[in-house]
């Protein structure tokens, strides 16, 4: 989802001491304003993963594991708790956990469907309460199933007949529950099942164990013997003699011809469900069934049953992928393998085995998981682009339903991480038309309409927001953070009129009747924060007490105890703002004394010391406002704004300049990352970190630190800032040791290739590529390499007009520095040629290009001559 820029002013000025580099923005610390704890949900694709990762699980044969990111799932705020509620029953049950399973299921109390009355039909079937599950089953619709359901519908039934005593009846329930099977691995599953009930069924009797027992010796090794063998040892089981029962099966399976393959692999089988996979005796079994067996629907089973262990690194699935000739069920065994390796963040193994299923089993069944695996990797590693292009094509290779709608979000969240905006909007617009169920559907109009505005195509977003007001889903939640990013965005691009007016609208007698008391207070707040923002301070204060004075009255009604606390103490800070604005500093000051006493624990108190500390340093007060920083990272450790403190007082300190200063602030830095190692302000501090080095001359403690960011942070965003600032730093070691001068080179070689850099990046070191010829003696190379960049970036009107923030800066050192260079050659045309650029595109250094230029030009009095 969308961050918005940095509230805080006093940040952008002390970023601006940091270089030419402050073109690289940091994070935002906040989010959308005025929301209650209850309020910030993640982004749908982020719960879509988790769910796909608890599905994984239950294929992994991991149910426990799945039931523990179900539970998690049910504890974000949201919609789709009763598709999660099921999916934590189907995990307990398949787990064996039937009384939890039980109690998953009664927490849905409004949707008992179809999908419901069918799980409690299998609860009370494992339960043997046969009755209950009669009059669950009569209560479930085939029709309104989905095609994962439904086998089950038929499995249930065929449970019933077997309860009746009808084996044909169940028999062919059981064959018709695997028929409608959605894939092999659900057929697997119903096998297993059925075996299952099997071994529930017969009750122990010891009359009936001794004639079992005198039947098996009568036929021993014919096929009727291997029928008593197979009922025996269940009753043994049953009996609780589980032992026997195991001895028993691994006695027949001895003498066994190879002609009774089938009987083998049933043996092998039973042999794994009685001992289980955990024991000596199950595994070999199970091993043994996978190896060799002749029934690809038992060797499914098996595998399930085996588990992740198998498919671990020099495991059993090692062996029987790398087997001549190929395995029966080797696209299965891809498959496991891969997910487990994507499980294990293994990912460039799962990413091969997922290639070698799709390229050996071109129209497998399982395309679409493999394809699942490809997206999961690229996701993992941020490759973003990637990861639509495989969701894309897994969609295309299944048919509409709920995972065909469920990529469709996964497709559309990341063509938004790719920042591809427009391709966003149109995927998120399909989604709408498919929303799938479990998902914040609110969540998915509030991304449509932030892909708009991200697209910067604010109108369209305007257009969809007033659109969707209408339908129920957009929530007061989701509305409120389109209306603010929609703001924020009107105001970046310099339309804090059209924000405003768009904000009186909403509150004119007609719209604020049709607005929720919860999202009118919050559109009054940005009504008065537009007001400042727009250079209208007593405005904004008019409109800040018009809003606390309306909750006393009816405006507060029906409006919660938590956002009217949110929204006093955000314009208790507001107010203390526009009292700054207007330069009424101890007003502002005692509003801020007054929220921290009021207001002590709130965001809002906690922001205020940063507001505070702003003002000292803009007024180069920079001991008070490090003081003060600091003191909201001891006294709110934990909060998150206490990394962007600590980073705000390391940036005070640098600028006092001296040493011991410098060295503060690489403390403060250090500070940060120890306590906060998974901020987003690490990468950022890290940087910084290196500067700080590079300015108390130890380059080698600099160096390590630029490594360390560009060998951990590969797909970060600004990695190749690191990459520059690593250049730089071999670069300043280049006088003392030759390797270093080679090392920057050749980095800045690379960044000023890279087409994924930004022109700006390229810019600057293709400036420094040449340069390093330039120090060689070897002119030539870099008056080629500066004029490629004059060429590519400034003469190219395509690219001239976006040359980033800093890229005029190092585009006019460019022309000045290969003006010079032509000048040593005396190719003075061309020189001049090279300096005339600087003022023609009006680009930085246009005073000392015309000093140059004067030097070439006839004297006034000459000319007149």
């Amino acid at each position: 989802m969308h961050i918005p820029r940095l509230f805080y002013f006093g940040l952008a000025m002390l970023m601006a001491g940091a270089g030419l580099r402050a073109q690289t923005a940091l994070p935002a610390q906040t989010s959308t304003p005025l929301l209650t704890a209850s309020e910030v949900r993640p982004a749908p694709a982020e719960l879509l993963l988790q769910q796909q990762a608890a599905q994984h699980a239950l294929e992994l044969g991991l149910p426990a594991v799945a039931a523990e990111i179900y539970r998690g799932l049910l504890a974000v705020p949201g919609g789709g708790r009763a598709a999660l509620m099921l999916a934590l029953t189907t995990a307990l049950l398949d787990d064996g956990r039937v009384d939890a399973a039980d109690q998953a299921l009664q927490g849905i109390v409004a949707e008992r469907d179809s999908a419901w009355h069918l799980r409690e039909g299998l609860i009370a079937a494992v339960r043997k309460n046969f009755d209950a599950a009669r009059t669950e089953a009569a209560a479930v619709k085939p029709e309104q199933l989905g095609p994962a359901d439904l086998g089950w519908f038929y499995f249930l039934q065929g449970q019933l007949a077997d309860a009746a005593g009808d084996g044909q009846k169940a028999q062919s329930l059981y064959d018709q529950a695997a028929g409608v099977a959605a894939s092999d691995q659900q057929r697997a599953q119903f096998a297993l099942a059925e075996s299952q009930v099997e071994l529930r069924r017969t009750p122990p009797d010891p009359s009936l164990l001794d004639e079992l027992r005198r039947n098996v010796d009568k036929y021993q090794g014919t096929l009727t013997g291997y029928l008593y063998v197979r009922q025996y040892a269940v009753v043994l089981d049953e009996s609780g003699r589980k032992n026997d029962a195991v001895m028993l099966l691994q006695r027949q399976l001895l003498p066994l011809p190879p002609a009774a393959q089938a009987t083998a692999d049933d043996f092998h089988l039973l042999l794994g469900l009685i001992a289980g996979p955990d024991t000596d005796p199950g595994r070999q079994a199970l091993t043994q069934l996978l190896r060799s067996g002749s029934d690809r629907t038992k060797q499914r089973i098996a595998l399930q049953l085996l588990g992740p262990a198998a498919a671990r690194p020099g495991g059993l699935l090692d062996e029987l992928i790398g087997v001549t000739p190929p395995h029966p069920i080797l696209e299965d065994l891809l498959l496991f393998r891969a997910q487990v390796n994507l499980v294990d963040k293994r990912y460039g193994l799962a990413t091969a085995d997922a290639n070698l299923l799709l390229e050996k089993f071109p129209g497998s069944t399982l395309k679409p998981a493999a394809l699942g695996v490809l997206l999961g990797v690229a996701w993992e590693q941020r490759r973003y682009h990637l990861a639509a292009d495989y969701a894309m094509k897994a969609r295309a290779a299944l048919p509409p339903g709920q995972m065909h709608a469920q990529l469709g979000v996964l497709e559309a969240e990341a063509w938004f991480r790719a920042s591809d905006y427009r391709s966003a909007a149109d995927a998120y617009a399909a989604v709408l038309n498919e929303r799938p169920a479990g998902v914040d559907a609110g969540a998915l109009i509030f991304q449509r309409v932030q892909a708009e505005i991200e697209a910067e195509r604010l109108d369209s977003a305007q257009i969809l927001i007033d659109q969707f007001t209408a339908d129920p889903a957009f929530d007061t939640v989701n509305r409120w953070q389109a209306e603010w990013n929609l703001a924020r965005a009107l105001e970046a691009h310099g339309q804090i009129a059209a924000a405003f007016a768009r904000v009186e609208k909403l509150l004119g007698a007609a719209g604020a009747a049709a607005l929720p008391a919860d999202l009118r207070l919050r559109m009054a707040w940005l009504q008065a924060r537009l007001a400042f923002e727009a250079g209208q301070p007593e405005q904004a204060l008019k409109l800040a007490g018009a809003l606390v004075d309306s909750l006393a009255g009816a405006a507060g009604a029906g409006v919660s105890a938590e956002l009217k606390t949110l929204v006093v103490s955000a314009e208790l800070l507001q107010e203390a703002g526009a009292d700054f604005a207007l330069q009424r500093t101890d007003a502002a000051l005692a509003l801020l004394k007054k929220l921290r006493t009021d207001f002590s624990q709130s965001d809002a108190a906690v922001q205020s010391y940063i507001v505070e500390a702003d003002f000292y340093a803009v007024h180069d007060r920079l001991v008070d406002a490090q003081a003060l920083l600091t003191k909201l990272a001891d006294d709110f450790h934990g909060s998150i704004y206490a990394p962007q403190a600590l980073y705000l007082a390391a940036l005070n300190a640098e600028r006092r300049g001296q040493d011991t200063y410098l060295e503060d602030a690489e403390k403060l830095i250090e500070r940060l990352v120890s306590e906060y190692p998974s901020d987003p302000l690490v990468f950022y501090a890290r940087l910084k970190q290196g500067d700080i080095f590079r300015k108390l001359n130890d380059f080698g403690q600099a160096q390590q630190v630029y490594e360390y960011l560009v060998n951990n942070y590969t797909q970060h965003a600004d990695v190749l800032v690191a990459q520059m600032a690593l250049a730089d730093c071999h670069s300043a070691q280049a006088a003392n040791d030759p390797a270093h001068a080679e090392s920057a080179t050749a980095i800045y070689e690379s960044l000023s290739e890279r087409p994924d850099a930004p022109a700006e990046l390229r810019i600057e070191a293709g400036y420094k590529f040449g340069l390093s010829h330039a120090q060689r003696g070897q002119a030539a190379d870099a008056q080629k390499t500066w004029w490629r960049l004059v060429n590519d970036f400034l003469l190219d009107p395509a690219k001239s007009a976006d040359l980033g923030a800093t890229g005029p800066y190092w585009m006019g050192r460019t022309l000045l520095t290969l003006g010079d260079s032509l000048e040593q050659q005396q190719a003075l045309d061309q020189a001049r040629e090279a300096w005339q650029l600087i003022g023609r595109y009006h680009l930085p250094g246009g005073a000392l290009a015309q000093e140059r230029l004067t030097r070439y030009l006839p004297a006034p009095e000459a000319a007149g001559k």
